[in-house]
């Protein structure tokens, strides 16, 4: 088990240090639904910002595909570490960020195209990471794939709730 205990920033290129674990993360996801709901945003501009913070995803670059991939497979502006979260979904450090990016994936596409992207992108790092298949990444993505449906159906609102309850120890 990996052991991060603090919530992390990168604010100016410094370590700004907020929280610890799980609970940091349910904190930030519902500060963040609850901003974008009160300034009347929508969901996809909610998905686009926790993608971008948790998942150093950013749609907009796209279109330099060598940049996107190495933000994907880079450290997120913002980290959470392990402490809290189920350990059968934890194989690295940093389990939001593999969470978030099924999230992204489950919210833009059918569940029949997900589940795909997801076994594509484990199968790629099973041989990037020489051989080492991660049951517990494919477990992360599954109820990320899940959770990005049902903030499509429902909203922004609803993802604190479904951390709360599929992804606390």
């Amino acid at each position: 088990m990996f052991h991060t205990t603090q919530f992390m920033q990168m604010q100016g290129g410094q370590t700004v240090t907020e929280g610890v674990g799980i609970s940091a993360f349910i904190t930030d996801v519902k500060a963040r639904a609850t901003r974008s709901i009160e300034q009347g945003r929508t969901t996809r501009d909610f998905i686009l910002e926790i993608s971008d913070a948790y998942a150093f995803i950013r749609l907009r670059d796209w279109r330099r595909p060598l940049q996107f991939l190495q933000q994907m497979a880079g450290t997120p502006p913002i980290l959470f570490g392990t402490e809290g979260f189920k350990g059968t979904i934890v194989d690295d450090e940093n389990p939001a960020r593999h969470y978030t990016a099924f999230i992204f994936v489950g919210y833009w596409l059918p569940t029949p195209l997900a589940f795909p992207v997801l076994w594509a992108w484990e199968i790629l790092g099973f041989v990037r990471y020489r051989w080492r298949w991660s049951s517990r990444d494919m477990q992360c993505g599954y109820i990320g794939i899940r959770h990005g449906r049902q903030v499509r159906k429902q909203g922004a609102g609803v993802l604190a709730d479904l951390i709360e309850r599929d992804l606390v120890e």
